[in-house]
Formats: structure tokens, C-alpha cells, sequence
């Protein structure tokens, strides 16, 4: 009977202790778990530089009409700075300062901006995020007298980390006024639409 009872408490003693180490075993993967989901957001400010190429022209645009060949695409430098700042969780808010070479190939349709980008970042993965946000921009410089000073626009693209700090973007900004001055160009309306391709480096 005794030896019954001393088996019965041993018995019931390992299977408390198993129960305690599994326990313990699970918390700590819980904890492992949560400790690598933080590591994996990026809580820091970055700040940059930004080149790459524009694929330019217009939008709801009669240039067609007036003549051929007016509405060809310009390929054109876009350069500048940017911060990188997190929001929330894998949400990053990433304004930029861009010199943009913009408009169409003939020269008289060609100005250049200043733009300023508000772009939302969300990250999918550690390698790739989705990006929108709008865009005002500044005219500093044109071949021929014919255009607004000021540009808006809307914009969305995608991004891709190749290393750890570069990353490739590609962005498709969709001009929402008017470009052309209605007493200096009064038959002629389209609005800027452009594809930008650049490379970011994070300090």
C-alpha cells in the first residue's frame, strides 16, 4: 500500500512538473515569436537621396489634334532628397524634394518642376511595399512661355529593398490641372502624366 502511495505521489509529481516545463516552453516561444515580429519593423527615420529617370508626357490632351508628333513621350531626369519616417505598425510616411524634368519630346512642350510628394508607404514584406499619396509641384524653368506655375497631382507605385539600404521605386503620378495658360496658349490643354523610375539610398 505504501509503496502504492509513494508511486501515485511520484506519478502525480512528474506529470506536474511536465505540465510547468510545457508551460514554460510555450511562453517563451510566445515571447521569441513577438520579439522577431518587432525586429522586423523598422522604427527609425532615414534620410536620402533619390535618382532616377521620368517617362513623360500628357494627359487629356488635345495635342494631337494641333500636331503630329507633339504628343511624343520625353525622357527626362528626376533627382533630389527624401525622409523616411515610420507611422504605425508597417505604415512609413515619406516626403521628397525633386527636381523633375517633365512634359513632352518637342521642346516648346517641355517644363520643369520642383515636386514635392507626400507618399504613404505600406511594407508587404521585408522586401516590398505598395506607395500613394499626392504631389504638388513648382515650375522653375520652361522652353516656351505657356505654362501654369503650379502643378497638383496624385500618385502610386511600388517599391523594392535590394539592399539594405537602396531600394528601387517605380510610380506612375497622374497630373489632376491644366498645365497650359489659357491667354498665353489658349488651344492647347493637358495635364502632366509620367513615369518615374528611381533609385533611393537611406543614410
Amino acid at each position: 500500500m505504501k509503496k502504492l502511495i509513494l508511486l501515485s505521489c511520484l506519478l502525480f509529481s512528474f506529470i506536474a512538473f511536465s505540465q510547468e516545463s510545457e508551460n514554460k516552453s510555450d511562453t517563451d516561444t510566445e515571447t521569441t515569436i513577438y520579439s522577431e515580429d518587432e525586429q522586423d519593423i523598422d522604427t527609425q527615420t532615414r534620410y536620402g537621396f533619390k535618382a532616377g529617370i521620368n517617362l513623360s508626357n500628357y494627359n487629356a490632351t488635345n495635342l494631337d489634334d494641333i500636331q503630329d508628333g507633339f504628343n511624343d513621350t520625353r525622357i527626362g531626369a528626376v533627382f533630389g532628397f527624401l525622409v523616411d519616417m515610420h507611422v504605425t505598425g508597417k505604415l512609413r510616411f515619406q516626403p521628397e524634394f525633386l527636381y523633375s524634368a517633365q512634359g513632352s519630346k518637342e521642346k516648346e512642350l517641355r517644363a520643369d518642376y520642383l515636386q514635392i510628394p507626400l507618399m504613404l508607404k505600406f511594407e508587404l514584406t521585408n522586401f516590398l511595399n505598395i506607395q500613394a499619396g499626392p504631389q504638388v509641384g513648382f515650375k522653375v524653368h520652361e522652353f516656351e512661355d505657356s505654362f501654369k506655375n503650379f502643378d497638383y497631382a496624385v500618385n502610386a507605385g511600388i517599391g523594392l529593398n535590394i539592399l539594405e539600404d537602396v531600394s528601387v521605386e517605380a510610380r506612375y503620378s497622374l497630373g489632376l490641372a491644366d498645365m497650359f495658360d489659357e491667354q498665353r496658349a489658349p488651344n492647347i490643354e493637358g495635364k502632366n502624366a509620367v513615369i518615374q523610375i528611381g533609385v533611393t539610398y537611406r543614410l
